[in-house]
């Protein structure tokens, strides 16, 4: 076992700059918080978009491995996988400990009993709580509720507080670094869709596209495991969205949308993209051109300081003889379930919440027909600079025709 990290037995990782710069930034938002050390406990769930804390303090949580975290406000952090020591993400500090899957609550009660100091203070758990920056998923939070008893049990005198607040507003704003993982990540997106235009032909088992797909995003370096949001069938009348497919078999005149994710280092990117088994319907190419339609206002209107509201008002576009209409989607795109979510319920803090520079989303206008119970769409990773958005993808706008 190597005594200390070597570029030789890595991951895609970070610069030492990206961490003093990133702690740097979680820990002012701590002090004015009130906050003396931040928690994370493990959460593999959702396509391991629940470690998405976890994973901004400390890049690890490879192999879906379950991390658990200490974060103190002076300086203190160590983490606990199920093997302690060196790990391909684990650059940044050296502090690894082992503890058995499912320990974390205890793990986190002796540390701060080695470190008293924290025992009267106030403890920031991470994913207690959804806010409008990330867990937008998760209304109920997505913390391991037995584990938080085990900490508010072993340690009485500690205050204990959601810390979503603070890594959600830190994770908002990328850095350089962070964007360009982010762009590498929708080039592994962009690369695992030419698998489908390579493969998916009428005859050919849904499965074996599935599987050359994520040989393309492994080989392309993506990390795993990438969700690819799946919709097949007959074009007006699809089976509805899977994050894997069936036992079916492509059949002529199929439609086939799928969103998928390219993750570089963790970082998650997503493309939303439609192919047709066959040529495809006139309604089907007609529908797209809305969905495109929709994803240019939006992206023309898409500066520091538009409102949600403003941006999901640009996203409705209406077409093909009042038959089809197109509407927004959009979500952040990080570590994990970033907001702001527009598939929430429209409430004033969401409608009139800001999107603000260097933030990156998925934005993905979906379309409707009259009569049709499919929906489908287009989307592409963005990011928000000043002057405004920018797309990370570089594919054209097309339906693709597989025959």
């Amino acid at each position: 076992m190597p005594e200390a990290w070597s570029p030789e037995w890595s991951n895609a990782v970070f610069s030492l700059e990206e961490r003093d710069r990133r702690w740097k930034t979680v820990r002012d938002l701590m002090a004015s918080h009130g906050i003396d050390v931040i928690v994370c406990l493990a959460g593999t769930h959702s396509h391991d978009r629940g470690a998405a804390d976890p994973r901004y303090l400390t890049q690890l949580g490879e192999n879906s491995d379950e991390t658990t975290v200490a974060f103190g406000i002076d300086g203190e952090i160590t983490a606990w996988h199920s093997r302690g020591g060196v790990w391909p993400s684990s650059n940044w500090f050296d502090d690894i400990r082992a503890t058995p899957r499912g320990t974390g609550g205890k793990a986190i009660v002796a540390w701060v009993q080695d470190h008293p100091r924290y025992a009267t203070g106030t403890i920031g758990i991470a994913a207690m709580t959804s806010d409008f920056y990330s867990h937008v998923r998760a209304d109920e939070g997505e913390v391991n509720w037995q584990s938080v008893e085990i900490i508010k049990a072993g340690l009485p005198n500690a205050t204990i507080v959601s810390a979503t607040p603070v890594l959600g507003r830190a994770r908002y704003h990328k850095s350089e670094e962070e964007i360009e993982f982010l762009r590498k990540g929708t080039r592994i997106a962009e690369t695992t869709m030419q698998a489908v235009i390579d493969y998916a032909r009428a005859g050919v088992a849904e499965r074996e596209v599935f599987a050359r797909m994520l040989y393309a995003n492994g080989a392309a370096g993506g990390s795993f495991q990438p969700m690819f949001g799946w919709i097949s069938g007959p074009f007006g009348n699809t089976y509805h969205r899977l994050e894997q497919p069936s036992f079916r078999t492509f059949q002529r005149g199929d439609a086939l949308h799928i969103e998928i994710e390219g993750r570089w280092g963790g970082y998650i990117a997503q493309i939303d993209q439609c192919f047709s088994i066959g040529p495809a319907a006139q309604d089907y190419k007609d529908g797209i051109k809305l969905a495109w339609e929709a994803f240019d206002r939006v992206l023309e209107k898409m500066k520091p300081g538009v409102t949600v509201g403003e941006l999901l008002e640009a996203g409705n576009v209406n077409g093909m003889n009042g038959r089809g209409g197109a509407s927004l989607t959009m979500h952040g795109r990080g570590t994990g379930d970033d907001g702001p979510g527009t598939f929430l319920a429209k409430t004033p803090e969401l409608l009139d919440g800001t999107i603000e520079e260097n933030c990156v989303m998925i934005v993905k206008p979906s379309v409707r027909i009259q009569g049709s119970e499919s929906y489908y769409g287009w989307g592409d990773s963005v990011v928000v600079r000043n002057h405004g958005a920018e797309r990370l993808g570089t594919r054209p706008k097309q339906l693709y025709e597989l025959v």
